[in-house]
């Protein structure tokens, strides 16, 4: 009998010394979960934000939208240093949101109209792999003192500045590439389209151009970014998109035809730019798209090589063409 008791008292000792200890680790995890969550108010943040963000880009003079656009890259810059800034939305905040598909970086990309023209801003949340912590970059706007655009190696401070709308990740052995779309206004009589290249340096500071560019039609050289110019008031496509082109199978016979198979894969399609009429070849302010007829670049071997004539399925019709 005294053995069946001691039994009993044995079991419901062992029964309490594991509710001891259940409860003893949620309550740890509880405390750990409160130690690393976020304490910043990004709510009341991201209103102040939104605030600041539509005077800058809406003000009714350059002087209200300049102070408004200093006193909002001060708040986001600071907003973003906060722990849990990465993954906060920041919806209401209009300006362009871009996150890299393996979450190296998330960039806030917005223009300021100007009277004399046009200024880019971006603001970027780098992680670094060393540290394991993100740095905040701010890119300086400098299209005006870069000429050679096709082969120009760029940073932070001489940043070419666009409005983005698309990040593509690509690799080629153990390098990463992210491609950008975007847009610059240019002036009043040219816009342009562009493809940018970024790369990082293990401290984090951003690339920007890389001579991954080939089979450019009349071109040897490898160019670091691929900008296209037409007039201001016409439209074009430039998209990343899954489509299909022609590629050719071996070398064909004297007298045979060349043979050819169909591939389909992602590819960044555009409009071929033309001017309109042949005596104003090379006067890029009266270049439009040809009209149905699209070329691309696709990602082989590392590089963007360039592919005339796809089959583009499904274009997109004029009104909802990417136009500014």
């Amino acid at each position: 009998m005294k053995y069946k008791v001691t039994k009993k008292f044995s079991l419901i000792a062992i029964l309490l010394l594991f509710a001891f200890c259940g409860h003893s680790q949620r309550a740890s995890q509880r405390s750990s979960q409160q130690a690393t969550a976020p304490t910043y108010d990004f709510a009341t943040a991201e209103v102040k934000l939104a605030e600041l963000f539509e005077i800058a880009v809406r003000g009714e003079n350059e002087h209200i939208r300049y102070n408004a656009n200093e006193r909002f890259l001060t708040l986001l810059k600071s907003t973003l240093a906060e722990n849990g800034a990465f993954d906060f939305p920041f919806e209401s905040v209009r300006a362009e949101k871009l996150m890299a598909p393996d979450r190296k970086f998330r960039m806030f990309n917005w223009v300021i109209q100007r009277e004399q023209g046009m200024e880019f801003f971006a603001v970027m949340m780098v992680y670094i792999e060393r540290t394991r912590e993100y740095r905040i970059i701010q890119l300086i706007d400098e299209n005006e003192t870069i000429f050679d655009l096709d082969h120009a190696i760029l940073g932070k401070d001489n940043w070419f500045g666009a409005h983005y709308r698309q990040v593509i990740l690509t690799e080629s052995g153990s390098r990463k590439y992210y491609t950008l779309i975007g847009w610059n206004g240019n002036d009043r009589a040219v816009t342009r389209r562009v493809i940018e290249i970024l790369t990082f340096r293990p401290n984090g500071d951003p690339v920007f151009g890389a001579a991954i560019f080939t089979g450019l039609r009349g071109r040897r050289e490898r160019i670091t970014r691929k900008v296209f110019e037409h007039r201001r008031r016409s439209s074009m496509i430039l998209r990343y998109d899954f489509q299909a082109y022609h590629e050719p199978i071996g070398t064909p016979r004297p007298g045979q035809r060349q043979r050819e198979r169909l591939v389909r894969t992602n590819m960044i399609v555009f409009d071929r730019l033309i001017p309109q009429s042949p005596e104003l070849r090379g006067r890029r302010e009266t270049y439009v798209a040809a009209g149905g007829v699209y070329d691309a670049f696709v990602w082989k071997n590392g590089r963007w090589t360039f592919k005339a004539d796809i089959r583009a399925r499904n274009p997109d019709p004029p009104r909802n063409r990417w136009r500014r």
